[in-house]
C-alpha cells in the first residue's frame, strides 16, 4: 500500500495563550447548531463548566464576545452564536484547509 496522508492540527496563540484551535471551533459550531452551550457540551462529552471555560478564554482574547446569553421567554433562551464567532469559525476553518493543502503539496516532494 502505498497511500499517504498527512495529519496535523493547528492552533493560535495570542499573547502566549492559546485562542482558537479545533476543539474551541467545534464547540462553537455546535452552539451554533443548539443554541445552547449545555447541549453543545453534551455532545462533545465535555462538562458544561469545560465548556463555558473554552468559550469565556475565547471572549478574554478576542476582539469581541463569541456568543450571547439569551434568557427564558417564549421560545425558551439560550446561547447563540455572535457574527464574530461565526467569523472565527471561517477564518480558522479557512486557515487549517490552506495548512492542510500546503502539507499536502509538500508531502508529494519526499518518498517517505
Amino acid at each position: 500500500m502505498n497511500d499517504k496522508k498527512i495529519k496535523s492540527r493547528i492552533w493560535i496563540e495570542r499573547d502566549g495563550k492559546p485562542f482558537l484551535g479545533y476543539g474551541k471551533i467545534l464547540l462553537l459550531k455546535k452552539i451554533d447548531e443548539r443554541n445552547s452551550i449545555n447541549a453543545a457540551a453534551k455532545e462533545l462529552s465535555i462538562s458544561y463548566k469545560k465548556a463555558w471555560e473554552m468559550i469565556n478564554s475565547i471572549n478574554e482574547s478576542g476582539r469581541q464576545p463569541v456568543t450571547i446569553k439569551r434568557t427564558g421567554g417564549k421560545n425558551g433562551g439560550g446561547t447563540v452564536v455572535t457574527s464574530y464567532g461565526k467569523e472565527l469559525i471561517c477564518q480558522f476553518e479557512e486557515l487549517n484547509e490552506n495548512c492542510m493543502f500546503f502539507l499536502e503539496e509538500q508531502l508529494k516532494k519526499y518518498e517517505l
